[in-house]
């Protein structure tokens, strides 16, 4: 019986030392909404540094460099979305918004990038960051 609760508390120390994502400034990615009056569309995130992320989930990386993987729409009326590389320099604390937009109206060269960024007020708060 000792024993089965002495391995029980080492158990719970040993969950209790593994970090987790949320436990320092962390950085999280997300597919901007659709905007007609801008014409862009979301830029779906695939993977951030050769991490595969769920879809329509963001996951949260650590700050720094990073290299997004990304989404972006084909031909219109055509199932064929291309896939782009974005180097982003990210900030803790913050949340990006990604998108692509093209040339034109009627042009097929959609591009992504960085449609917005914004603080996570819960995060800068949790690490006293400004």
């Amino acid at each position: 019986m000792r024993k089965t609760i002495l391995a029980l508390g080492f158990s719970v120390l040993a969950l209790c030392a593994v970090a987790g994502p949320y436990d320092q400034p962390y950085v999280l990615f997300e597919a901007d909404r659709h905007s007609a009056t801008q014409d862009t569309k979301p830029a779906t995130i695939m993977n951030v540094d050769g991490v595969n992320m769920r879809a329509g989930k963001s996951d949260a990386v650590a700050p720094g460099w990073r290299n997004v993987e990304v989404s972006v729409p084909g031909a219109r009326g055509m199932s064929d979305p291309q896939r782009q590389m974005l180097k982003i320099e990210t900030e803790p604390c913050t949340r990006y918004y990604l998108a692509a937009k093209r040339s034109s109206r009627t042009a097929k060269d959609w591009q992504a990038f960085v449609a917005l960024k914004e603080p996570i007020k819960e995060c800068r708060k949790k690490f006293k960051l400004q």
